[in-house]
């Protein structure tokens, strides 16, 4: 019973330092709130298709990883189709975990086993994690030859790394609730999923590309979005204040990491000297596309994945 009641202390006790640190980032930006609504009222049609497109991609590129990391054949439209639903059902749940069991019920459907459709899932999650690392040190290494940029970025790293100290400091306190025994037998699956791979290193590689195109379809609708308000920063800029609020949004315990996202992209634009306004419209064009647009779409596609008994 006092086991029970300490986990439930501890759950509103993040919700409460989440909500402290949305309120930090999110007031000051209110007074803006009508001129940014007056900014989302005249985007450039062709930049806000392109982010669209975009987002449309990175559906193409998470079943293309699936698709290659699969045990059976899977099917690639109908699992295009049915990654569009399970984003309907993790927009519905928060961190991740509506996408991780509607995954798990397609692949078992699918003719896997139980192991086997865990192992895929695991070994995805863990390529998108690599990809997005990888991908961070190619964009660093891409733009650390550019003029400038130390002096140009010094300001936004400080203001990130602020906010991401808070981020990490959060995470730390969720990953010692998790205990270190469980942590160290994730670790062991991790490795023993990984091993399943050994006599298909060309499909684990091209699963790994691919889950980093997912990544830079993410980062390019985003900048899409900005330069569709009007608003100039590099990709380098955009890749760095992306991974940030990925970071807030799976900390965040509410829907697709809703609040703690927009949030997160806000406050990254904010540190590069965006005025606020444009910062917030930046933010919510973004998730009008990737988040409500999308959502609409998934529901589609989830209603057409159950008629068709996918999951």
């Amino acid at each position: 019973m006092a086991h029970d009641k300490f986990h439930f202390s501890r759950r509103y006790f993040l919700l409460l330092v989440l909500l402290v640190i949305a309120i930090y980032v999110i007031l000051p930006q209110l007074g803006g709130f009508k001129q940014s609504w007056h900014q989302l009222s005249h985007p450039e049609t062709g930049w806000v298709i392109l982010a669209i497109v975009f987002t449309a991609l990175t559906y193409l590129a998470a079943a293309g990883t699936y698709c290659l990391l699969a045990f059976k054949r899977l099917y690639y439209w109908r699992t295009v189709l049915f990654q569009l639903a399970a984003m309907f059902i993790n927009r519905l749940l928060p961190g991740g975990i509506g996408a991780l069991g509607a995954n798990f019920i397609y692949l078992k459907k699918s003719g896997h086993s139980a192991t086997q459709a865990g192992t895929l899932v695991g070994v995805n999650n863990f390529l998108g994690l690599m990809g997005h690392i990888i991908l961070s040190l190619i964009v660093l290494l891409v733009y650390s030859g550019t003029s400038g940029l130390k002096s140009q970025h010094s300001f936004a790293f400080a203001t990130i790394v602020k906010y991401g100290i808070l981020l990490l400091l959060l995470l730390a306190v969720i990953a010692l609730t998790v205990g270190r025994k469980r942590f160290n037998k994730v670790m062991a699956d991790v490795g023993d999923q990984l091993l399943s791979y050994r006599h298909r290193p060309g499909h684990l590689v091209l699963a790994l590309l691919s889950s980093m195109s997912l990544t830079a379809c993410n980062v390019l609708s985003l900048y899409c979005c900005m330069w569709a308000l009007g608003v100039h920063l590099s990709y380098f800029s955009v890749f760095l204040i992306f991974s940030f609020s990925v970071g807030a949004g799976t900390a965040t315990p509410t829907p697709g990491g809703l609040g703690g996202y927009e949030a997160a992209i806000v406050a990254g634009f904010v540190a590069y000297h965006i005025d606020s306004s444009a910062a917030l419209a930046i933010a919510l064009l973004y998730r009008l596309i990737s988040y409500w647009g999308a959502l609409a779409v998934g529901a589609a596609s989830f209603v057409i994945s159950q008629k068709r008994n996918y999951i």
